[in-house]
């Protein structure tokens, strides 16, 4: 993702400066920690968005590598987590206000080959139905 990381920086400040909030879709792993509220069972399996706005978030860091350091606020009350996102969590950057977004093509290329594994997996038939048995 190095390469990626100048464009992807760039274009979350683009959209944070122009539009007022950028959105992040990340993926579920334990490199990527969301204070003590961590994911929920959905999220896990479905991914986690989160919106970056003005009065959201405190002390925004990008590492060398692409990996964001932030405190964020979550729910009504906007309690504040400190949060690492670990970079190659990260799977796209969007804003519905500007009509734009960024995907990682290398996290859908992962995603097709697990499902075409579970899809490969669903085909086998098991002998054991099919075995004579002594009588």
């Amino acid at each position: 993702m190095k390469n990626q990381v100048k464009y992807l920086q760039n274009f979350f400040y683009d959209l944070l400066n122009d539009y007022g909030r950028v959105f992040l879709l990340v993926k579920y792993s334990e490199r990527t920690i969301i204070g003590s509220r961590g994911f929920t069972d959905e999220e896990k399996e479905k991914g986690l968005i989160l919106i970056f706005n003005s009065r959201n978030h405190k002390n925004l860091q990008w590492t060398e590598d692409g990996s964001i350091v932030a405190a964020l606020g979550f729910g009504v009350s906007n309690k504040v987590e400190n949060c690492f996102i670990y970079q190659e969590d990260i799977v796209s950057v969007f804003s519905p206000d500007a009509m734009v977004k960024f995907d990682r093509w290398d996290m859908s290329e992962v995603k097709e080959s697990s499902e075409k594994e579970k899809s490969e997996e669903e085909k086998i038939i098991s002998l054991d139905n099919f075995r004579k048995t002594k009588t």
